[in-house]
């Protein structure tokens, strides 16, 4: 059989699954009635519960997945607008869950702890909604950048385009990079400089870009101005419609998503450095310098995101064809655990710190170490002869 035929008899086992993201934005509004429907407060709580205890477990009935499409089928696959529509889809559906629980919190009797339900709820979905704005976002048609644009502006992020496409894919895994975690460094002092960081850097961007044009950065035309523009507009046009009981739901929530897509930049680079070559620039990025997981579950849910070191390598690579490669540096779980693993020090610090210096072949001098931290970490972990472990 050529590899032509084998491309055209290929077929992706996980096509159907895609659109699952999307459907499971139901999981708040399903809640929501069920509370109002009970008065059961605890059903509140569905999706936290269902996506960082119930997804982890689901995750290890389900295994790995480490096929890749043939080389000659990623056209074919590429061009298949079944992807394109099922990733789109998220945009009526974010902000559905958004109206309605903006409404909900403002029109239901709800306690306190209740208020912090929905809110999470929220969250979680903004998050959802980042994801989707991530993959879109990498693509150049019209249509792409603004489904992005608007999913970014639910949860007041509308710079992350421009910082991540411009910024993060041009910096990953070097000191200059406010979005790659430092060895030691705890998730908590990471999201202190990434988000603020983040921002700077996407407004730096499209300042210079405007300046060159001889243009003042406050325009329309800066998109991240454009973009925090819509998104004060939206968040004022909702506490005009509801009242001020709305505006913890909607910063509280954006805050939360805006953590969710942190947990995810401080794991797919922490500890991991490019080496700069003789002429003082960065090596070109490898597969080693992204963390990757292959768990079904996950990837489904988070359109590959966890192929990062493919997606590093070809940023306008659609979800649906983002390949596994053996030489990438793998998670011990997917992203929901490895999350919930981020947001405990101690648990993280164990689990990651000792998969970096195997990483590195215990030669800690190639590893991205916080400067606070790099004595403790040298003293335990460079071993570069390769003839002991890590302090045991």
């Amino acid at each position: 059989m050529t590899a032509e035929t084998a491309a055209a008899e290929w077929r992706d086992t996980k096509r159907y699954l895609w659109p699952l993201p999307v459907l499971l934005t139901a999981i708040p509004l399903i809640s929501w009635y069920l509370y109002a429907k009970s008065g059961h407060e605890a059903v509140l709580w569905l999706s936290p519960v269902f996506f960082y205890v119930l997804i982890p477990i689901i995750e290890i009935a389900f295994g790995e997945d480490t096929s890749n499409p043939p080389r000659e089928a990623i056209p074919r696959l590429r061009d298949d607008p079944f992807y394109r529509w099922s990733a789109f889809a998220a945009l009526p559906a974010a902000y559905l869950v958004w109206v309605v629980g903006a409404w909900y919190v403002a029109n239901m009797d709800l306690t306190i702890t209740a208020y912090i339900a929905v809110t999470i709820a929220n969250g979680l979905m903004g998050a959802g909604a980042l994801n989707t704005a991530h993959e879109v976002g990498h693509r150049r048609d019209k249509t792409s950048i603004n489904v992005a644009r608007f999913l970014l502006c639910l949860c007041g992020m509308g710079h992350f385009r421009i910082e991540h496409n411009l910024g993060h894919h041009v910096q990953v895994a070097t000191p200059e990079d406010s979005a790659t975690a430092m060895m030691g460094e705890s998730f908590y002092a990471f999201v202190l400089h990434e988000l603020p960081g983040g921002f700077k850097r996407a407004w730096n961007i499209e300042k210079t870009r405007l300046g060159r044009k001889g243009k003042s950065a406050f325009r329309l035309e800066n998109e991240v101005f454009l973009n925090t523009l819509i998104t004060i507009g939206m968040y004022a046009a909702f506490v005009l419609w509801l009242g001020w009981v709305v505006l913890p739901y909607l910063l509280i929530g954006a805050l939360l998503s805006n953590l969710m897509l942190s947990s995810a930049n401080y794991i797919e680079h922490y500890g991991l450095m490019r080496p700069k070559r003789d002429d003082g620039k960065y090596e070109r990025v490898q597969p080693h310098h992204s963390w990757n997981a292959n768990h079904i579950v996950s990837n489904v849910m988070l359109y590959h995101l966890q192929r990062h070191s493919d997606h590093h390598a070809h940023a306008e690579r659609p979800y649906q064809c983002l390949r596994h490669f053996d030489t990438a540096p793998q998670l011990p779980a997917g992203y929901f655990t490895m999350f919930m693993a981020a947001w405990n020090p101690p648990i993280w610090f164990t689990i990651m710190d000792k998969r970096v210096a195997e990483q590195h072949g215990y030669d800690m001098t190639k590893a991205y170490i916080h400067p606070a931290k790099r004595d403790k970490i040298m003293k335990q972990f460079h071993h570069p002869e390769g003839l002991m472990q890590a302090a045991e």
